[in-house]
């Protein structure tokens, strides 16, 4: 019922996405894209409260109610120019929707709407967070909850679209379904001199391959092989000429990990390794930014979810042992205070040409997304 109902508003549903997509805003820069969303709650007759920067909390409470459900819906656009060709493209140069975002605040009104449709069998109150800054750490999650976003909830559910995974079609697991995402810059700062000479000189080139090659060993031999872990050096900078060995180079990359344990351990041994070049000489400096945790999914919540999920699209589109992505996500600290779970909704369709992946200038949805997850959300919300 709830899934035929979504698709009688995908016309009512589409016009919102299309016009959230023609309009992005940059992370804690979401004042339109707040607006247009605040606009619909309250029209829907919700409580709408301001929380952090640009966020807003809606509330929807019924008589008798013991618990109260959170949905969450990320606003930030990203710094990309849209290649697309369409109609709704981006009207803001250099700005652009091509994480899904506008998709996510759809599908929440959406959501909205079919509960206040609902209202009467509702057993649960229900409370959707809008959040800005999803894309830049250290993220708008954090500011929410500080600014009591959770305050009175007792679970909270989140989930983002994906183009490589067929429209119709939920992943997820219990446990870690995202990893940790953190960011290093290394300086390792030498003698410098002629190239011909290098007796002369102490090499940061030569120190810095050598520390690229041990940190390579950190994952392979330190951390448990049934762990998941990537310790990747995306760029290293150093020098100007062939003929001249520089006093300085730069290394920048990332770490991704699923486990705290490992995460810990890997910054303590790159650490030990820089130690190391110090007694050689050498003048190091490691700046290690700590990103997004990693979303740790609760079995109770994963199980709502497959529940709900299983009766919009059937038991077997719905996949609850999926991997988890290398990528990072602040809906992590939610649940690091609540019980719940995040769920990756399928929004690609290769026969209409949606497989571009996420952040690509030429991203796109399959619009059933947008009805099919609000239909999923609601299902999980009327299932309490």
């Amino acid at each position: 019922m709830l899934k035929e109902q979504a698709f009688s508003l995908r016309e009512w549903s589409v016009k919102h996405r299309r016009t959230l997509h023609r309009q992005p805003e940059l992370s804690l820069k979401e004042d339109k894209t707040s607006a247009h969303c605040r606009g619909v709650l309250k029209e829907l007759g919700f409580n709408v409260r301001d929380c952090w920067g640009y966020g807003f909390t809606a509330d929807l409470d019924v008589p008798g109610a013991k618990k109260r459900i959170a949905l969450r819906a990320d606003m930030d656009a990203l710094p990309i120019q849209e290649l697309n060709t369409h109609d709704y493209v981006s009207c803001c140069p250099g700005v652009a929707h091509m994480c899904g975002h506008d998709t996510h605040m759809t599908i929440a009104m959406t959501t909205a709407r079919l509960l206040v449709e609902q209202k009467n069998k509702l057993k649960t109150n229900v409370r959707f967070l809008f959040q800005p800054c999803e894309e830049t750490p250290p993220g708008g999650a954090l500011g929410m909850i500080e600014k009591g976003c959770l305050d009175g909830v007792d679970e909270v559910y989140g989930l983002h679209n994906e183009p490589g995974t067929p429209i119709g079609t939920v992943r997820l697991c219990a446990g870690a379904m995202t990893a940790a995402a953190d960011r290093f810059t290394v300086t390792i700062r030498g003698v410098g001199g002629h190239a011909a000479r290098p007796q002369d000189c102490l090499d940061p080139i030569v120190a810095a391959a050598q520390t690229i090659n041990e940190w390579q060993t950190l994952v392979s031999r330190r951390i448990n092989p049934m762990h998941p872990a990537v310790l990747s050096v995306a760029n290293v900078h150093a020098g100007t000429t062939f003929n001249i060995i520089p006093d300085e180079a730069t290394l920048q990359g990332t770490v991704r990990t699923f486990f705290d344990e490992d995460r810990k351990l890997i910054e303590t041994q790159m650490r030990a390794t820089l130690a190391g070049l110090e007694g050689r000489g050498y003048k190091t400096a490691m700046e290690y930014i700590r990103g997004y945790a990693s979303i740790v999914n609760h079995e109770s919540g994963v199980k709502r979810v497959a529940e709900a999920a299983g009766a919009v699209l059937g038991a077997n589109n719905v996949d609850t042992k999926t991997e988890g992505a290398a990528w990072g996500e602040d809906f992590a600290y939610y649940l690091l205070h609540k019980p719940g779970a995040f769920f990756m909704l399928g929004s690609g369709n290769k026969a209409k040409g949606i497989v571009e992946p996420l952040h690509s200038a030429r991203f796109d949805v399959d619009e059933d997304c947008l009805p099919l997850g609000a239909a999923i959300m609601a299902e999980l919300v009327m299932r309490v």
